[in-house]
């Protein structure tokens, strides 16, 4: 009877390990097929329009905007140029496609990616890429903005596996924000209700978790965010896609994958006192009916705008294996990031991403999305 016992204890305690192993990966794969921001993936910066639209990163010299991070090793070798470049993380890569129009006078960084029917003058070297790259990449941004609209109280707890429905939540004053699947991960998804100005975010939660705002406006804040834990600023996504949705930024440093496709814009401005604003995570504009702008034209000898480039590719997820839950030594260790920080890092060195290589099959009539 004992050595029965002792068998059932054995074959319980390894199916418990082979579960709770298992979770976190099932997890990982529902979100990633749903966050497949595809050919707009792999990019501190991504603007799409159909309208005929003049944007500005920037004109004046004395105040060079920065654009660090982002990789072309995390776009699907089916968007890549042809032949493809070697990867260059940290070197500040963007997309712009459509009609639209950027002058990128003051941008420090190193490479764009323009279609064949966009603009872009002065700045960094351009790469001309196709025009079925961009548009694809604008199917791609639309489609996580659908799936993101689409999660409600019933299939985020039915239809995906690991998710928690948070409704009528209100973004406003000092806000934390815990997220409840540090062990498995998953989707943390807020359907947010109203958002107050300046609101000042902190976020709290693992590495395998995602935190996934439905914005109904406009983001204007001055405020600067932070995260404790090892959360992934990129796995924090904001969906603007609402009509007229907006993000705008003044000396406030925020983290996260801005998707804007309701027809607002990014505007990045310094604070009075000079600081810039920063983002860390990435910045996608798709079909904005007015200027996108970082900073004024006329400026002294300060930066206006960083963007840190932690472009989200999620598909990547699928070839890593997830451990499961390790034990718990001491306590939870969590740490802040701290503006100042950060900065004296910036100052000391570029950012560097650490790259995750994202295969998909190679297509000569353009970018497909797997």
């Amino acid at each position: 009877m004992a050595g029965r016992h002792a068998l059932a204890w054995g074959l319980g305690i390894s199916l418990a390990l082979a579960l709770g192993h298992d979770r976190p990966a099932r997890a990982n794969d529902a979100q990633a097929d749903g966050f497949n921001l595809g050919c707009a993936a792999g990019f501190g910066l991504v603007n799409i329009t159909n309208r005929s639209v003049s944007s500005s990163l920037g004109t004046s010299t004395r105040s060079p905007n920065q654009l660090n991070g982002g990789s072309i090793v995390s776009v699907p070798a089916s968007c890549s140029v042809t032949p493809p470049l070697p990867a260059q993380p940290g070197n500040g890569h963007a997309l712009v496609g459509g009609n639209a129009r950027l002058n990128a006078g003051s941008i420090a960084a190193t490479q764009i990616f323009r279609s064949q029917s966009a603009t872009v003058t002065n700045g960094p070297g351009t790469t001309v890429v196709s025009n079925a790259w961009t548009t694809q990449a604008e199917v791609d941004a639309l489609a996580v903005a659908s799936y993101i609209g689409g999660i409600n109280a019933s299939n985020c707890t039915v239809a995906l596996s690991s998710c928690r429905y948070n409704d009528a939540v209100n973004l406003s004053g000092s806000l934390t924000l815990t997220g409840s699947l540090s062990e498995t991960g998953g989707i943390n998804y807020y359907n947010v209700q109203a958002v107050g100005r300046n609101v000042d975010l902190n976020v709290v939660g693992s590495g395998g978790e995602y935190f996934v705002f439905n914005m109904p406006t406009s983001l204007t804040t001055n405020q600067d965010w932070t995260l404790q834990g090892d959360v992934d600023p990129s796995k924090i996504i904001f969906s603007f896609a609402r009509p007229g949705s907006n993000l705008s930024l003044t000396g406030s440093d925020v983290f996260g994958t801005f998707l804007l496709t309701g027809g607002g814009t990014a505007r990045l401005n310094r604070s009075g006192n000079g600081n810039p604003s920063s983002i860390t995570g990435s910045l996608i504009v798709i079909n904005n009916r007015s200027a996108l702008r970082f900073g004024s034209t006329a400026g002294s000898n300060r930066v206006n705008a960083v963007i840190n480039g932690r472009p989200f590719n999620p598909t990547a997820l699928r070839s890593v294996p997830v451990p499961g839950p390790l034990p718990l030594l001491g306590g939870v260790v969590a740490f802040g990031w701290s503006r100042r920080l950060r900065r004296r890092l910036q100052q000391a060195s570029p950012f560097h991403l650490a790259t995750m290589v994202r295969t998909a099959p190679s297509m000569a009539s353009g970018c497909v999305r797997p």
